[in-house]
């Protein structure tokens, strides 16, 4: 059993051809810069959308715990006492409420991501199992990827890393493709953005890029990573395994889940934060690709 937020089909990144990816909820992360909020914990949540809100009261009525009430036409919803039953999500027709996240067995994710198999043997592609952290779940993930490599059907999964080696091994020889996140290479400092050490996340890099083939994923996140400095770093990490590692991809930091905090009641931190220009992204492109490798902006 394994929580999904959501399954995301007719990706065609992430992973060769047409994908499915399915999102795992939880990660042992807190990365200040994450776009996807929903997906940090171990549980479903409620997310509220106040702007789609129409004041019909219908989620005051079903609430047995008293979140929601209705004061002179405005809608007061009190987190604090939500037990994240969802039941409100069922009555609320506009949509102005949903649950992110629900219990899902392996066989329920295999008969989701079996309706698309037609694209995947026409395309080359498959399934891609991210987060959250998908190795939160090791042995869901690994009867899931087993039964599609089993069919000839690509499997990848995108990771921070920072799991016990023992649940890479659970799921190692059943993968084609791993896309591994490396955030920041100063230990001080990930502790500081993310919330825990690199150490293993590193040392877990150097044994999975041995035996599964690994593409190295970098979020550029202004004033925290992107110096030349840094990315110099990056490039001579990575060359230790260059003789199995051959891409990288770079990923300029975005805005786009600042929505998402808000429908949770959560703040984020890095609210004066720019997105990286379109040539610091060539330059930091073009400084990794003298080590060697083929660099994607983008996933």
């Amino acid at each position: 059993m394994a929580i999904v937020f959501d399954i995301q089909k007719f990706s065609v990144n992430d992973g060769p051809g047409i994908r499915t990816i399915v999102f795992l909820k939880g990660c042992p992360l807190h990365c200040q810069w994450c776009a996807n909020p929903e997906s940090n914990a171990f549980k479903p949540e409620l997310m509220i959308y106040p702007h789609k809100c129409i004041g019909c009261g219908k989620c005051a009525e079903t609430c047995e715990s008293g979140c929601f009430e209705m004061q002179g036409g405005n809608h007061i919803y009190n987190r604090s006492d939500c037990i994240n039953c969802g039941k409100c999500t069922e009555k609320c027709y506009a949509e102005a409420r949903r649950m992110s996240g629900k219990e899902m067995t392996a066989k329920e994710i295999i008969e989701e991501v079996d309706k698309d198999e037609l694209f995947y043997e026409n395309s080359g592609g498959g399934i891609t199992f991210s987060g959250g952290e998908p190795l939160c779940y090791p042995d869901l993930v690994a009867e899931v990827l087993s039964y599609y490599k089993n069919k000839g059907i690509s499997t990848a999964i995108e990771t921070c890393g920072y799991v016990p080696w023992e649940d890479f091994e659970k799921v190692s020889s059943h993968l084609n493709l791993v896309m591994f996140d490396i955030k920041i290479l100063d230990d001080e400092k990930h502790r500081k953005y993310t919330g825990v050490s690199n150490k293993e996340i590193h040392v877990n890099f150097m044994k999975i890029s041995q035996l599964v083939t690994t593409v190295v994923r970098i979020p550029i996140i202004p004033t925290i990573n992107d110096s030349e400095q840094d990315i110099k770093a990056f490039g001579e990490f990575v060359s230790r395994v260059r003789n199995k590692v051959k891409k990288i991809h770079i990923l300029p930091y975005h805005k786009l889940g600042l929505n998402k905090y808000q429908a949770l009641g959560r703040e984020y931190s890095l609210q004066n934060l720019k997105m990286p220009s379109d040539d610091h992204m060539e330059e930091i492109k073009e400084q990794l690709e003298s080590y060697g490798f083929y660099v994607c902006i983008g996933g």
